[in-house]
């Protein structure tokens, strides 16, 4: 499932977050201070568009989240604010992907009665004189596999040429089809983790930021009765 939700934040608060990533406040600012990353993908990902570089800033990284191992990393200054962003993203989530009443196990014994942020992240794409795309990729994975418990998404801080590529599934549930979502500000993209997708930078504005998130949906267990008379639903097929 893809959402793209215009107009995602009210006014006044996408204004006052717009000043903060774009660090406008003079050198006393306490806005972002980004991190320049070689990369945009790990460094044995092999992926056509992964050399590309970036700037980034980790505003929150669940411990565990990715590899089992990372620790919790939390910018207490940041994240207060934009931690409403995982707010805003489940008034546009299914009740049952928000909160579990059933209290359902999944397959391993764990239970995710709530959903909860598992990570955001912000990116600066500078300006190359050209568009350039960068590596298709899934931001979490579970046993080596897409996390299809995870919601994916992309906000939008500026308008430029650039844009977010998400792979759709085609007739024969291959994830082939192209969904672009334009660079427009104040907009979101919201999507199951198993879609893959990349992004491509802007050549008519110094920058392209964006803000992404992964939330885990509270568990819901695929056979269960909330799914209705069917019995079976994919959970990668809703949110």
């Amino acid at each position: 499932m893809i959402k793209i939700i215009p107009d995602f934040l009210p006014k006044p608060l996408f204004d006052y977050m717009q000043t903060m990533v774009h660090n406008k406040g003079g050198q006393d600012s306490q806005g972002l201070q980004w991190s320049f990353n070689e990369r945009n993908l790990k460094e044995d990902d092999t992926t056509p568009g992964a050399e590309n570089f970036k700037f980034g800033k980790n505003l929150y990284i669940a411990p565990g989240s990715q590899d089992g191992r990372n620790p919790e990393i939390y910018d207490r200054d940041l994240m207060p604010l934009f931690g409403l962003f995982q707010t805003f993203m489940m008034s546009h989530m299914e009740k049952r992907c928000q909160i579990n009443e059933e209290k359902n196990r999944d397959q391993w014994g764990n239970f995710n009665s709530e959903c909860r942020l598992i990570r955001m992240k912000m990116n600066l794409y500078p300006n190359k004189g050209k568009q350039v795309k960068h590596g298709v990729h899934n931001d979490i994975f579970s046993n080596g596999r897409p996390n299809p418990n995870v919601v994916t998404a992309v906000f939008n801080f500026t308008d430029c040429n650039g844009s977010t590529i998400i792979l759709d599934k085609d007739k024969n549930g291959e994830y082939t089809k192209e969904v672009e979502v334009p660079s427009v500000a104040n907009t979101i993209a919201m999507f199951n983790c198993p879609h893959p997708h990349y992004g491509i930078t802007q050549s008519d504005t110094p920058t392209r930021i964006v803000l992404n998130i992964n939330l885990e949906k509270a568990y819901v267990d695929s056979m269960g009765k909330e799914l209705g008379d069917e019995g079976f639903e994919p959970v990668e097929d809703y949110f």
